[in-house]
């Protein structure tokens, strides 16, 4: 029994000094843990300037990633985003009926008209023709087209395409980026620091928000054209483009033409000239008015003076 007693006291006192080394051993790994946090902690930067040197570490670490945000795009299915623009010429009988029913299909695919140029003197066998810019909706394109051909004879027809996604990806990820830098420089700034790191701070934020600004504007402009179609439109008269079988009615046509052309522009330029000698007029009379004096006057004195025969 007695025996049994001492082997119990000394078990537990092994225990007992088992788990008192446990919490010693635990005490000082914690202690090692708060004395390297606080190493770490007065080891900081905390001059701006430090703190930039800092942050252009994380700029690559954020570029690095640029590459694998990219591809991860590129992976996901998307829709392909196209830059199309239409070309198309017609014949028709009338360019002002046709562009009052242009202007009615374009509004109503919710578009406008960009440029338009009319050319109505005759040219090269030609007579009135036009040009115009159209912009609509790119899913509206293939509809606007089909009612537009409507109007006349289809002389040439086309569409070509421009795939801008991967231009999209690219810059869409560099705008990611540098916003992320932005934040990143604008926290650094909003610290405590003397007037020469601010300053340096405040350039390098400068040049990011530049960088932003014109990605930015790629990206709306890029946008924009996938969002709007261009239609360039050709427009002609078909009755003076085809030819006329009698020669002789032809030149005769010409010739009245030039005719009438050449005696409205002399009517003009005689009118013109008139208004133009107006101002000058009282000179004018006051120089005739002298001449047909001095003509008079030696008229009279050319009388006196001749001698008169005696009869």
């Amino acid at each position: 029994m007695n025996n049994l007693q001492g082997l119990s006291w000394r078990s537990m006192a092994i225990a007992s000094i088992l788990l008192s080394g446990s919490l010693a051993l635990n005490s000082c790994g914690s202690r090692s843990q708060l004395a390297e946090t606080a190493t770490g902690v007065a080891s900081a930067p905390t001059s701006p300037a430090d703190q930039l040197d800092q942050s252009a570490g994380d700029k690559s670490n954020l570029l690095g990633t640029r590459a694998v945000e990219t591809q991860q795009a590129i992976a996901t299915p998307q829709k392909p985003q196209l830059v199309k623009t239409a070309e198309l010429s017609l014949r028709l009988e009338s360019i002002d009926k046709a562009m009052v029913q242009l202007r009615q299909i374009v509004r109503s695919k919710q578009g406008d008209i960009y440029n338009f140029q009319d050319d109505r003197l005759p040219q090269n066998g030609r007579n009135h023709q036009a040009t115009l810019m159209l912009k609509v909706p790119s899913i509206a394109l293939e509809s606007t087209l089909a009612e537009i051909t409507k109007l006349g004879r289809v002389e040439n027809q086309g569409i070509k395409s421009e795939d801008v996604s991967q231009q999209l990806v690219d810059t869409d990820a560099r705008l990611k980026n540098l916003r992320q830098q932005e934040d990143l420089t604008r926290k650094i700034m909003d610290r405590s620091g003397s007037v020469k790191d601010i300053l340096a701070v405040s350039k390098e934020l400068a040049a990011i928000r530049d960088q932003i600004e014109r990605l930015d504007a790629t990206v709306k402009n890029l946008r924009q054209q996938v969002a709007y179609s261009t239609i360039n439109l050709r427009i002609e008269e078909s009755q003076s483009s085809l030819p006329i079988a009698d020669g002789f009615g032809v030149q005769v046509q010409e010739t009245w033409k030039s005719s009438t052309h050449a005696a409205s522009s002399l009517g003009t330029n005689l009118a013109l000239g008139l208004l133009w000698l107006i101002p000058f007029a009282p000179f004018i009379a006051i120089g005739g008015g002298g001449i047909y004096y001095l003509r008079r006057r030696r008229k009279r004195i050319a009388v006196v003076e001749t001698p008169q025969i005696e009869e």
